[in-house]
């Protein structure tokens, strides 16, 4: 006679393991967080603060200037910064990883107004005497002149209309297909540019050949009248050194060289060619385009100095 088996109680009897989407989600830190997420979230808690900060600036310009609507631009900017810092869906990732380059373009036109916000006295008359000491002549002036070739000219001022594909295109390549890390690097190296460009302008503003004698006698052409046209509408007066048009070019050129060769070949080209471009035009003086190539040196030794500083794996 076989012996009767107990039922075991419900404490007794063995649990199955829970599935995965039952399993309690323990929140991962920041410190947990892949590197590059990481630097992202920073550069873009980094916009937010500059926002901040230069609130102080915008709001004296617009008491004084008694126009609102700058202010008003500003605090939106500053309000979308942060709340998309803030969002926490997975959808809205994508908007925080390019809030900083996205609002590039507005950060530098509203310089018109943060310089005027700060008052510090335009420097223009330091910087030519340091363009003076170290160039035998006025380049800003002379190389059009020296160089007349129509080609030339249409060819120097493409590379300079090329400035916004150097500061966007390289990086929406490396994001579309996926290379995050190489992503993160090179935003942090541009970024980096603008940010230590933008600082200087408010403290150290300098008009530039443009602004008090207009621009060099080169040789007229379709692509020659679009960069006039576009610099009558959108350039800021006092944002002439460095050149942060230079400093972010060669920031994205020198990335391009490292993570899209043989395409950062073509983009280091145009690089030189709006570096050359930008004192042919008249655009600025030759020492902004040299303190220019310093700044986009130094914003990309930076950038990867600070990726290395914790390193984890190699920019893929």
């Amino acid at each position: 006679m076989k012996p009767q088996r107990t039922p075991l109680s419900l404490a007794e009897q063995p649990r199955t393991p829970p599935s995965l989407a039952e399993q309690p989600r323990t929140p991962i830190s920041l410190a947990e967080q892949p590197r590059a997420d990481r630097v992202l979230r920073w550069l873009a808690l980094s916009t937010v603060a500059y926002l901040a900060i230069t609130l102080v600036p915008m709001v004296r310009y617009s008491v004084n200037a008694r126009d609102a609507v700058p202010l008003v631009a500003h605090l939106l900017a500053l309000a979308i910064a942060w709340a998309t810092v803030r969002a926490r869906m997975p959808g809205l990732r994508p908007l925080r990883d390019w809030l900083p380059l996205a609002l590039g373009a507005f950060l530098y036109i509203e310089l018109r107004w943060l310089i005027a916000g700060v008052g510090m006295p335009h420097a223009d008359a330091t910087v030519i005497g340091w363009e003076r000491a170290l160039f035998p002549t006025d380049p800003s002036r002379t190389l059009a002149l020296r160089f007349p070739g129509a080609a030339l000219s249409e060819s120097l001022h493409a590379c300079y209309l090329a400035y916004y594909a150097l500061v966007f295109v390289p990086p929406a390549v490396l994001y579309l297909r996926g290379r995050r890390d190489a992503y993160t690097v090179t935003t942090l190296s541009i970024v980096l540019a603008f940010l230590a460009s933008f600082v200087v302008f408010m403290v150290f503003p300098v008009d530039g050949p443009r602004f008090l004698v207009g621009a060099a006698a080169a040789p007229a052409g379709p692509i020659r009248s679009a960069t006039l046209w576009l610099l009558e509408s959108a350039s800021s007066r006092g944002t002439a050194f460095p050149s942060s048009h230079v400093a972010a070019s060669v920031a994205a050129a020198i990335c391009a060289l490292r993570f899209q060769r043989p395409a950062g070949y073509l983009v280091a080209v145009v690089a030189v060619g709006l570096t050359v471009g930008t004192v042919y035009g008249g655009f600025h003086y030759a020492v902004d385009a040299v303190a220019g190539l310093v700044v986009g040196v130094a914003a990309a030794v930076a950038a990867q100095l600070l990726w290395r500083a914790r390193p984890e794996v190699a920019p893929s």
